[in-house]
């Protein structure tokens, strides 16, 4: 099983968002494909709980990582904020696509542009390729987004996850230690782990985990 947090927006919470599925999914393999390496950086702060994240520098090398899925291991790829080859082939392989998508009013130009990266990678893997996207980091209040599900009812390779992500203090917090919100002792009981949670449980219920 392959998922895939990926925007080519930055500032939407990708590494955050894969470093608490990741805490909670326990996959077999992450790949860093952001161009801080902030997942690698981050893990180094677990010490002896540390996680399996890896990075790779060409197609052919994450082909590679991606030939594990296939032993029955499972992949978690946080992609970065930036459009490649790379990328394109890390979403294209995979078996769920999040797209983290937050409140912003920029927030609709970014998802217009990686609908057409997604139709782009469809036409040519000649297989309908759809990106889920995620509310991450909205404010906790908020539970209606007009603008954007109006555009998402339309939009031929987007539709939207149940779960919603409200911005949390905690995050931060357990994220200094590499840390995600339901490991951290001072975060684990938290509304922000709890949130966590119910969003893998609808990603299991998504690739039936």
């Amino acid at each position: 099983m392959i998922i895939a947090i990926a925007h080519n927006k930055g500032g939407v919470g990708k590494t955050t968002l894969s470093l608490n599925i990741a805490a909670i999914l326990k996959p077999d393999v992450i790949v860093d494909q952001d161009t801080h390496q902030s997942l690698v950086i981050l893990n180094q702060l677990r010490d002896e709980e540390s996680l399996s994240v890896t990075t790779c520098n060409s197609r052919d090398n994450l082909i590679e990582i991606l030939k594990q899925s296939d032993e029955g291991k499972n992949v978690l790829i946080d992609c970065g904020g930036f459009d490649s080859d790379v990328n394109r082939l890390a979403v294209a392989a995979a078996d769920l696509v999040i797209v983290p998508a937050n409140d912003d009013t920029t927030e609709l130009i970014g998802l217009r542009h990686f609908n057409q990266v997604l139709a782009e990678i469809s036409k040519e893997m000649d297989e309908h390729i759809t990106g889920h996207v995620l509310f991450n980091r909205v404010h906790p209040n908020r539970r209606k987004f007009n603008d954007v599900e109006s555009f998402l009812a339309n939009a031929d390779h987007m539709t939207r996850l149940d779960t919603i992500i409200p911005r949390r203090k905690q995050y931060p917090e357990a994220l200094a230690h590499g840390f995600g919100v339901t490991e951290h002792k001072t975060t684990k009981y938290s509304d922000a782990a709890r949130e966590m949670r119910r969003l893998v449980d609808e990603i299991k219920r998504r690739v039936s985990l």
